[in-house]
């Protein structure tokens, strides 16, 4: 299994716009997984890639996001694209696209791509334990929405 990840951070604000990037993601196979944590999936976004999908983002805003003028993620998920479908699912799986809420969203979406390869539950728990992770991962395992056959959106194909 092949996957592209887009992490969240200060950064995806400055690769928004970045043509490069979209034709880099535009031009991997369609049997590569596109996989984003928090603000990565805003870049999706606005290559249209998640339109008609459900997608998610953080739902808790930084010291900026709270001053009057701020906007949570997962709210400006929502602008940059109107035509997705906002979940508030930790993971989102929509097929060939998954999305991370927070950082820590990151972790459960490892742990699904785990599921997603075929490891059973016991390999994936084992793998929580090692990482010293088993209280959140039983917490959280659940906590995914998965798209059970994704609709091909014209910015896909």
């Amino acid at each position: 299994m092949n996957a592209f990840l887009i992490p969240g951070g200060f950064g995806t604000r400055q690769e928004l716009n970045n043509a490069r990037l979209h034709d880099y993601i535009r031009s991997l196979p369609a049997s590569c997984l596109i996989t984003s944590v928090c603000t990565g999936s805003w870049i999706y976004g606005r290559m249209g890639l998640l339109d008609g999908l459900p997608a998610t983002n953080r739902k808790e805003p930084d010291r900026a996001e709270m001053a009057a003028s701020g906007k949570v993620p997962i709210d400006r998920l929502k602008e940059i694209a109107p035509a997705c479908i906002i979940s508030r699912a930790r993971v989102v799986d929509a097929g060939r696209i998954i999305t991370a809420g927070g950082i820590a969203s990151g972790m459960e979406m490892g742990f699904h791509l785990l599921r997603r390869a075929g490891y059973d539950e016991a390999f994936i728990g084992e793998v929580a334990r090692v990482m010293e992770y088993s209280a959140a991962y039983d917490l959280y395992r659940r906590d995914l929405e998965v798209l059970v056959e994704a609709p091909r959106s014209a910015a896909q194909t």
